[in-house]
């Protein structure tokens, strides 16, 4: 097979430079020689400019907040590691076909009920916090 007139027009065609990058000289400054490899037609590189800090339209987090997505993430940490213990297959063989819907739901509960009477001590660091400040206000006074 010979190649068609559309497969060789790439080969035809002259080279033809690029069309110059826009530069930050004006016009009249602009030489009219084409620049050497010494000289660059590039801009300046572009600064940064730093956003205004935005204003958050969320409330401030608090220690009850804290508390609270500690507590759930100790909750969902314990229904994890539950499930990997076999705890949900447990359920769903002894109860048949219809326990299977419903194992999930004890699974969370066992692993609410421990988080809450056995927590497993991530807000070690919001206690630690908050004993240091009432030492510092303790002391100051």
């Amino acid at each position: 097979m010979t190649p068609n007139a559309d497969q060789l027009a790439p080969a035809r065609r002259n080279a033809v430079a690029p069309p110059p990058l826009p530069s930050s000289r004006s016009p009249e400054n602009a030489q009219s020689a084409a620049p050497s490899r010494a000289q660059s037609s590039y801009a300046p590189p572009v600064q940064p400019v730093r956003a205004p800090a935005a204003q958050s339209a969320t409330a401030p987090a608090t220690s009850e907040t804290n508390s609270d997505v500690n507590m759930r993430f100790e909750q969902m940490l314990w229904a994890e590691m539950l499930r990997h213990t076999g705890l949900e297959e447990a359920f769903s063989s002894v109860g048949g076909e219809g326990a299977a819907a419903f194992t999930q739901f004890a699974v969370e509960a066992i692993a609410r009920d421990l988080a809450e009477k056995h927590p497993l001590g991530l807000n070690a660091v919001d206690r630690a916090v908050e004993a240091y400040e009432m030492s510092r206000t303790v002391g100051d006074t």
